[in-house]
């Protein structure tokens, strides 16, 4: 038997091969550790607007808007971190047909 590339067992139950796919797979923007400062910053966003909604709730308006404003900020600056991240890198790994850029 000759075979003009490598010999691969066939799957058995039509399953897709995941181990080779050229789309972006679940989870891996959480897996990626350069977009953690980001998700980091969107976590203490939306805690800091928690607290800024219960000292609100209390009667501080003034100290609850302080808080609002830093979690406005660090949520809009985490979005951004992610962002910047996703779009300096290519979308996903080249197929072995594609040329290279």
């Amino acid at each position: 038997m000759t075979a003009e590339g490598p010999w691969e067992i066939p799957p058995l139950d039509d399953a897709p091969d995941i181990a080779r796919a050229i789309e972006p797979q679940p989870g891996i923007v959480l897996g990626d550790a350069r977009n953690w400062p980001g998700f980091v910053l969107l976590i203490v966003g939306g805690l800091v607007a928690i607290v800024a909604a219960v000292i609100g709730a209390v009667g501080f308006a003034g100290t609850a808007f302080i808080f609002a404003l830093i979690a406005l900020a660090a949520s809009l600056t985490g979005i951004a971190l992610v962002l910047v991240e996703r779009r300096g890198r290519p979308r996903g790994p080249r197929a072995p047909d594609q040329p290279a850029p």
